[in-house]
């Protein structure tokens, strides 16, 4: 089964956050793709929304990029009770081998779905077991570069559990959010404006 998305506006190019979320109902995906975690670190954070599935495998353009298996970093993932998991994270792609390499159920060969990625990270394996099963996943990608061209594109792997369907999902992103600003800072900028009003009043006033 393949899922389409749109690709929404981008609201700026100072991005912090690219969000993606594929256009069937059930199962539904979200990822998401932050730079501010960590300096020169990339925050990934993939889940199931709406339904059941099993996460098996993650693939991108990297813009010509090389990453290594020393690039990545765990950072949690849950099992489909939402208990803590330990899955291991192994990269697939240009020089780390053939992304065709990464096997049953990581893959993206067949219909509907891009053939090659420059990477695929395998998130877990085939099976319903409860400590196989990933349905959501943080880990960072160590990697220079500006956000919103650095990453390109994705696609994501799955496992139905309801059924012997896989999911091979293309993902474009439907959001640019731009990096947030400081909570005090509108009201820093509102008192600043005041007082630079209050000043001009006295001068005017001595000057009179």
């Amino acid at each position: 089964m393949t899922a389409g998305l749109s690709l929404g506006a981008a609201a700026s190019a100072n991005a912090a956050t690219l969000t993606f979320t594929n256009a069937d109902p059930t199962p539904q995906f979200s990822l998401t793709v932050d730079d501010s975690a960590s300096p020169g670190k990339f925050r990934f954070s993939l889940s199931t929304l709406v339904g059941t599935a099993d996460l098996l495998g993650l693939g991108f353009f990297f813009g010509g990029a090389s990453l290594s298996q020393s690039d990545i970093s765990l950072v949690s993932a849950t099992r489909a009770d939402n208990q803590s998991i330990m899955p291991t994270l192994e990269l697939f792609g240009n020089n780390t081998g053939q992304q065709g390499r990464c096997g049953q159920g990581c893959n993206f060969n067949g219909s509907g779905s891009r053939s090659v990625f420059d990477y695929i990270i395998r998130l877990g394996d085939n099976g319903a077991g409860q400590d196989n099963f990933v349905k959501s996943i943080v880990f960072d990608i160590a990697a220079t570069g500006p956000l919103a061209t650095l990453f390109s594109d994705f696609g994501v792997r799955a496992q139905r559990v309801n059924g012997d369907a896989s999911i091979k999902t293309d993902l474009e992103p439907n959001d640019l959010a731009p990096v947030p600003l400081p909570a005090g800072l509108p009201l820093l900028g509102s008192g600043l404006l005041a007082m630079g009003i209050l000043r001009r009043r006295r001068a005017a006033k001595t000057s009179a």
